[in-house]
């Protein structure tokens, strides 16, 4: 009996050996994690940021422990000639190993997204550890302000706008988010455009206590075609694009006659190519909308409020189209259906002013709230 257990003793024993352990791990305070990549590119260098955040701070709030009296927002910054030497120097300076497994965030300067975006996107997306849902944003800020502003209620910077994005934007918001993924695949078509966020600095829209902290939002973005910048729009500029967007919206629509405020869903679009093509594109725009009525100081007919509210969404619609056409740019995408289905005749003509032709718009008054409104 004895000479049994010492020979399972003796076999467990040898099987440990070979076996892999944890001896290699490192602790969660012996790295540093990075949670949001900034590049800027400025006389003939590449400037690289990094921000992170104390993890136990994180751990605290996502577990419901005590909130620290603030949050801290350690940003690095290091340049080079190169990327590659720009990271390698910042690695050297850091008094921990830099972790980038974590990065949820990518802030582009305005230089970089003009001159350098496709070499930047590329060098990014070959780090194995940097995933392509990490969120893309540009910004003519300086790259360290934005990333040092700090979440409202001292809660942890991954709280921010740029860390929430397709939450943020959902609601009265003509810009939809964007990820990595997105910008290598739109942003290579050979049709149509996508859109760079642009976040801004904003100051003394909130205020804690004595104190109106610097918070990040988003103003418009960057066009941006085969990966070559065709400009920058501000929100107003790209109204049209919270009518038409593949993402589900819920905008609120004011109707300056009546004071009536409307929210509306999109519940979606259409867009068709007029045949036959004889001397250019035309397309016709059909989009359907669910409305509900907040609240109304005045009492408009049924058909009056259709009217206004058809009105104002032709209105954004035709003049975010005209300002891409001032840009070059394809900003709804109207080419791309053509293009897969004959791109011979994208080849042959371009978009001009006169290509939106028709804008269909459906409204269906679903909910007026305690409001009568007659036909």
């Amino acid at each position: 009996m004895i000479t049994k257990h010492i020979k399972l003793f003796l076999l467990l024993f040898s099987i440990s050996t070979v076996l892999s352990g944890c001896w290699g791990s490192r602790g969660i305070s012996d790295q540093l994690y990075i949670e949001a990549l900034g590049v800027d590119y400025k006389d003939g260098k590449y400037i690289v940021y990094t921000e992170s955040a104390v993890f136990s701070s994180i751990a605290k709030q996502e577990g419901g422990g005590s909130q620290p009296s603030e949050s801290p927002v350690l940003v690095g910054k290091e340049e080079a000639d190169s990327l590659t030497m720009a990271f390698r120097k910042l690695e050297k300076a850091s008094q921990y190993p830099l972790y980038y497994g974590h990065i949820q965030v990518i802030l582009l300067s305005e230089r970089v997204i003009n001159q350098k975006l496709e070499e930047v996107i590329s060098h990014i997306g070959h780090d194995p550890l940097i995933r392509y849902t990490s969120w893309v944003f540009g910004t003519s800020e300086d790259l360290s302000e934005v990333l040092k502003t700090k979440s409202l209620f001292n809660q942890a910077p991954t709280y921010k706008v740029m860390f929430h994005p397709d939450i943020m934007l959902s609601r009265n918001h003509a810009v939809n988010p964007l990820n990595m993924q997105m910008l290598m695949r739109g942003g290579n078509e050979p049709y149509g455009s996508i859109l760079i966020p642009n976040v801004i600095i904003s100051q003394g829209k909130w205020q804690e206590d004595e104190k109106k902290p610097p918070t990040p939002q988003v103003n418009g973005g960057f066009i941006v075609s085969k990966m070559k910048s065709k400009g920058f729009l501000s929100y107003e500029d790209l109204s049209g694009l919270q009518w038409l967007t593949e993402e589900q919206k819920e905008n609120k629509l004011e109707i300056p006659h009546e004071k009536t405020v409307v929210e509306l869903l999109v519940k979606g679009y259409k867009i068709t190519l007029h045949q036959p093509v004889k001397d250019g594109l035309h397309y016709t725009v059909k989009l359907n909308t669910k409305a509900f009525i907040d609240e109304s100081v005045d009492e408009p007919s049924l058909t009056s409020l259709k009217k206004k509210i058809k009105q104002e969404i032709k209105n954004d619609v035709q003049r975010t189209y005209e300002n891409g056409i001032k840009l070059d740019a394809d900003l709804y995408n109207l080419t791309a259906s053509t293009y897969r289905s004959s791109p011979e005749l994208t080849k042959k003509y371009k978009l001009r002013e006169d290509s939106l032709s028709e804008i269909q718009i459906e409204v269906v008054i679903v909910n007026a709230g305690s409001q009568k409104y007659k036909e």
